[in-house]
């Protein structure tokens, strides 16, 4: 059982407009549609969409939308009561598939639902083959929340393993409590190497002088880099070898997502790319979290970890091509269309491509032409 939790669920809207988005006149969309959403509910929901148990744990009571939302669609989830409303977010597409996403912070939650929020967790996690902690945190939450809920996790008799996809301090402090995985962006890599130091021994920033302060870093400087990580698996593969190898509590493996560059999946010894061929993108909300449900997916049918790399990407891709926050099913994802290739993980200067090596397997993770898996790419 794959358990989720969303610290800060929301009701997902979206819009299509006909159209380039033209700000500050009047539009009429082509369709509209609203799900149960946030970055755990996702995942939960691409997981229960491949007829595999899971259970989405959040905050809400159970007459709001968003816990109403979940009753209609089956999906089985354990709630904290609350008092007050889940947040809306209102995305709108146009027909290239360019997103536009309104995030609201979300409603305080208050300390004695952090903790109830936490129990609920750990009861739940029992039995679990891994946990997701996944989003944005909402208003009134410490940055450590998913680090104090990895550590009552892991005080289990048998505790399940732990992903954590999540952005900016609340990844930086989930980190400390060492996660199995994390699933950072091009630019949550980027921000994350910078807080730990790490930019210079990842080949990411060229100033030798190790006195100059992180902070320096303005975000178009960050930006830069993470430009540069969604454009090259190789650097990314160096930059996240160099972050699993450093002192000091360290996740355990990395799935970095590339948008239209695929992803890596890292490991301390090993690192390969997977891309998936170019397609039609209607939507990319949400379709980090099924490349995230893919990836567990392929875990837990005992896949090794470059085949379950290719449903991870296979499912994001798929998820792209739906309306809304859509999920993908397994006959949805074209695994079979997946390229997944060795990367170097050295940290010696970087020189030439990557290693020439594509794996291919005799199952539906057989792997073919290179192209592009479009992904959805914040912690909402």
């Amino acid at each position: 059982m794959i358990l989720t939790l969303t610290a800060n669920p929301s009701l997902d809207r979206t819009i299509e407009v006909p159209g380039p988005v033209l700000r500050g006149q009047v539009q009429r969309a082509v369709w509209a549609g609203q799900q149960p959403g946030g970055k755990g509910v996702n995942v939960s929901r691409a997981v229960a969409a491949s007829d595999r148990d899971t259970l989405a744990v959040l905050p809400g009571d159970i007459d709001d939308p968003v816990l109403t939302g979940l009753d209609a669609t089956g999906l089985a989830h354990r709630s904290v009561p609350t008092g007050t409303p889940l947040r809306s977010n209102i995305t709108v597409t146009e027909p290239d598939g360019t997103t536009t996403k309104i995030n609201e912070p979300g409603s305080p939650l208050s300390p004695q639902a952090q903790d109830e929020l936490l129990d609920l967790v750990a009861e739940q996690a029992v039995g679990a083959s891994w946990v997701v902690l996944a989003g944005s945190l909402p208003p009134g939450v410490d940055d450590d929340f998913y680090a104090r809920a990895i550590k009552r996790i892991r005080q289990l008799d048998r505790p399940p393993l732990i992903a954590v996809d999540t952005s900016g301090a609340p990844l930086t402090a989930a980190l400390m409590a060492s996660p199995d995985l994390i699933k950072p962006n091009a630019e949550e890599l980027a921000e994350l190497l910078n807080a730990a130091g790490l930019l210079h021994a990842s080949g990411l920033r060229d100033d030798s002088d190790p006195r100059v302060a992180v902070e320096s870093l303005g975000t178009a400087e960050l930006q830069t880099i993470a430009d540069r990580l969604e454009s090259s698996p190789q650097l990314t593969a160096r930059a996240t070898s160099t972050l699993l190898n450093a002192r000091g509590p360290r996740p355990r493996s990395i799935l970095a997502t590339l948008g239209a560059g695929g992803a890596v999946l890292a490991q301390p010894d090993a690192a390969w790319h997977a891309q998936h061929p170019p397609t039609d993108v209607v939507s990319t909300v949400g379709a980090g979290d099924s490349t995230l449900a893919g990836y567990l997916l392929g875990l837990t049918d005992g896949r090794e970890p470059d085949a379950a790399l290719a449903r991870a990407v296979a499912y994001g891709s798929a998820a792209a091509r739906l309306r809304g926050t859509g999920v993908p099913s397994p006959a949805d994802a074209r695994t079979d269309a997946v390229t997944v290739t060795s990367l170097e993980t050295s940290a010696a200067p970087l020189t030439g491509s990557p290693t020439a090596h594509t794996d291919t397997h005799t199952d539906d993770t057989s792997h073919r032409h290179e192209g592009t898996a479009p992904e959805a790419e914040e912690a909402r």
